[in-house]
């Protein structure tokens, strides 16, 4: 079936933004904002945003966990800064070891990483009282008000962080460069969970009109007073956020998970409209239910809570699909958005106060895994493998991307979420090249497979139609991104049913890196000017009539497409299948890039580079290294037990690695079918980063307890539960561990009326509790330099 659409549009208007907000730092950096996008140095910035929350992970691992998430693609790190975190205690400030907001912050510039400080004082993030501390209640005045008493205890606290981060801001030559203002205003309340639960009752959200407005002008005054001055300030802009004009710049975003939704008398979700492509950025086209109060064209259209998974809520025990992550940021990007932000992007875990557990009471106590691209233990997941391919072509190709306009078929906005029949599709351009962006993900939707599908594009001076020598199946939670009239070191790529990646330069080749979507080959359609020869590892190579090139690579392998050209060094395209493509890193020498492969996640460090094995002793990964003819520095280790062995497999090189393998002694006693003893051999973390354990179980929460203390819990959700051992040395240091589960039922409760002062609660159906393995598996990390 072949689908049209209309893009022979006028280059899209784009001009300084009224927004007053930019500045710049002593190194010379400028940050400024058209109505469009960021900018840095005068060039289009495209913001991958990642949170992650240094108060929910162990200080001594924080550098490690950065590493990760730059090695994903994210360039700007979020962070809330929960006032409860910090001072639970009235007058007792904590900014110490895992709460230490000033080194989590200069790890961040150590590591080339921007850094947003969210610093409420309100945040939210599943934490009790949103974040507001307990004593903080129960006063003469309303929390979230222009109450002098909460102002009072506001200005407070914001002069503490920036003490914390005094000489830090981007203006001082550091990291910092935004400011989050206040969170959700209007749409979440503050709960005061010791007296409520979650959904019984609300306490103040927020204040409305002129008193909102002035409320956030406030916060932004109290900031700059405490030394928080920075390029950027934000706040959230969904659910009648309060508006200051061009002070502050509104952020968005979404979710395909939404418990908040679920209630036992609505146990299903339904799905959200965050799959249907819309046109973010225009003053006249439908966007559901993003209206702000301003012209769409007036400022660039920015996230900060794009789904990267969710929590588990007590009623909704969901398993996020790693499609919907990815799937969630092409439909932003398609839609304009030129800023994103992942909510979350790494898990943690919550700390336990001096006042009991400070995790909201829908949520876990302890765990806040959020089934993140990055996982509670550091774990790599299948939706960072999908993600990391786009960031990196954001990194890459933002500049060309970046300017262009939407634009979406007739009737696009109009389908209904529920539609698993209608392909969905838009474009990005400026009306003579672009990308097109496809979809075919929809939460809680069994979408169908589209087979035979054919585009027809029609731009200005041209309408392409592909592709012409393959036929292309659209499966079922697919989306990607095809070039067309794609700029290639000087050729011009017609069209390619395949997503550009990165590119990699040298003195003998331009090097560029596109990946094949599951179970769709790769066709390139080059223009023939400049061209002397063409050739394809593995694919089929056809002259046209016109002098253009077309060339086909099987879904099912890899190839290397090499082109000659007069005058101009070799051009090469890497055709990668989808598995392939979810196995490539980039990591920087100088200001090269070099290219790896490897299913081993790895970390880029200041002497070289650093794998985590979770599982496997031995292991491959392998560098591209062009022809030899300019060589690539070799990898070494400094491991004396690790033994490193390197090959040349025609374009790369390959390096096969092994180190001791280590026995996890770990002993089982069942007490009760839902109740497990662990016995840990004291030695298990020596020589390993850590132990994860993966428990396999069924039941309603699971609970770990050491000595008699609950250290970590989980909500079933029918994933194996994932305990990392390391952080937990001092709370496990004799050994045992003792797993409980409460039972899942299946079934209905009733309530039974008794004597008069006490009611009965009887179930019928079906209850599961029970352990059914427990396995301690190793995580290996291997030190390479080079």
């Amino acid at each position: 079936m072949e689908y049209k659409i209309m893009a022979g549009i006028s280059p899209k208007d784009i001009y300084p933004s009224t927004l007053k907000l930019g500045g710049s730092n002593p190194q010379g950096d400028q940050i400024r904002f058209t109505n469009y996008y960021m900018e840095l140095n005068g060039k289009p910035y495209f913001a991958v945003c990642g949170e992650f929350h240094y108060s929910r992970y162990p200080e001594a691992d924080w550098e490690k966990e950065i590493r990760k998430m730059k090695m994903s693609g994210i360039n700007i790190v979020a962070t809330y800064i929960f006032w409860n975190h910090h001072e639970e205690l009235e007058g007792a400030f904590q900014w110490e070891d895992n709460r230490n907001l000033r080194a989590f912050i200069r790890l961040c510039a150590r590591n080339g990483l921007y850094v947003i400080l969210r610093v409420g004082p309100f945040c939210h993030g599943e934490v009790r009282n949103g974040g507001l501390p307990d004593w903080l209640f129960g006063r003469a005045f309303d929390v979230r008000s222009n109450d002098e008493g909460y102002l009072h205890y506001v200005r407070r606290l914001f002069h503490e962080i920036g003490a914390q981060s005094a000489g830090l801001m981007f203006k001082d030559g550091g990291p910092v460069i935004g400011i989050q203002l206040e969170n959700e205003f209007n749409a979440a309340a503050a709960l005061w969970e010791l007296t409520a639960k979650q959904g019984d009752e609300y306490l103040s959200g927020g204040i409305g009109g002129e008193a909102g407005s002035e409320h956030m002008r406030i916060l932004k005054q109290y900031a700059i007073e405490a030394g928080m001055d920075a390029p950027i300030y934000t706040s959230t802009g969904w659910g009648d956020a309060p508006f200051l004009e061009d002070e502050v710049l509104p952020l968005y975003g979404g979710y395909a998970y939404t418990p908040w939704s679920i209630s036992e008398q609505n146990p299903d979700q339904k799905p959200t409209a965050e799959y249907v492509f819309m046109n973010y950025h225009d003053d006249q086209g439908e966007t559901g239910e993003y209206n702000p109060p301003y012209r769409r064209t007036k400022y660039p259209f920015a996230c900060c809570e794009m789904g990267g998974g969710m929590q588990t809520w007590y009623l909704s025990r969901f398993q996020v699909e790693p499609e919907s992550v990815m799937a969630m940021s092409l439909m932003k990007i398609a839609g304009g958005c030129n800023f994103i932000g992942y909510y979350m992007f790494h898990g943690g875990t919550n700390p336990v106060g001096k006042t009991g557990y400070l995790n909201e009471s829908t949520t876990p106590r302890i765990t806040y895994d959020f089934q993140a691209p990055i996982g509670e233990f550091g774990q790599i997941r299948d939706s960072n493998h999908l993600l990391r391919p786009l960031h990196y072509f954001l990194r890459q190709f933002a500049e060309r991307l970046m300017p262009m306009a939407t634009v979406i078929p007739q009737g696009a906005v109009s389908i209904p979420p529920e539609d698993s029949h209608t392909l969905r599709y838009a474009v990005r351009t400026d009306g003579k090249a672009g990308f097109l962006f496809v979809n075919n993900y929809q939460d809680h939707v069994e979408m169908d497979t589209h087979e035979d599908v054919r585009f027809e594009v029609e731009l200005a001076e041209e309408t392409l139609s592909f592709p012409r020598k393959s036929s292309l199946t659209v499966r079922r939670n697919a989306s990607f991104i095809f070039p067309f009239n794609f700029a290639l070191a000087g050729l011009n790529l017609r069209y390619a049913t395949a997503q550009p990646v990165t590119m990699v330069e040298t003195a003998e080749a331009a090097t560029y890196f596109f990946s094949m979507p599951e179970g769709v080959d790769g066709e390139f359609l080059l223009s023939g000017q400049g061209i002397t020869g063409l050739t394809a590892g593995s694919g089929a190579v056809e002259k046209e009539a016109d002098g253009s090139y077309s060339v086909l690579i099987p879904h099912d392998g890899s190839a290397m497409i090499r082109i000659a050209r007069a005058g101009a060094k070799e051009l090469r395209i890497y055709v990668m299948n989808a598995k392939e493509a979810s196995a490539l890193w980039e990591i920087k020498d100088g200001q090269s890039t070099r290219i790896i492969f490897s299913e081993i996640p790895l970390v880029q460090t200041a002497e070289g580079i650093e794998f985590f094995s979770t599982g496997q002793s031995s292991f491959s990964f392998r560098e591209y290294a062009g022809t030899g003819a300019v060589s690539v520095p070799e990898w070494k280790t400094a491991q004396a037990a690790c033994s490193i062995a390197q090959r040349r497999d025609e374009w790369f090189l390959s390096y096969d690695l092994e180190v001791p393998v280590k026995e996890i002694g770990l002993k089982t006693q069942r007490i009760h079918e839902h109740k497990l003893a662990l016995h840990i051999a004291p030695d298990a973390l020596a020589g390993v980063e850590d132990v994860l354990l993966s428990i396999d179980y069924t039941g309603n929460v699971g609970y770990a307890f050491a000595e008699g203390q609950l250290f970590h819990d989980h909500f079933y959700n029918g994933l194996p539960w994932e305990l990392g051992l390391s952080r937990f040395r001092d709370t496990i240091q004799n050994g045992e561990i003792v797993l409980e589960t409460t039972p899942l039922r299946k079934g209905v409760m009733t309530v039974v009326a008794g004597a008069a002062m006490a009611g009965e609660k009887r179930f019928t159906g079906e209850a599961t509790a029970v352990f059914h393995s427990v396995t301690a598996i190793p995580v290996y990390r291997v030190t390479l330099t080079g």
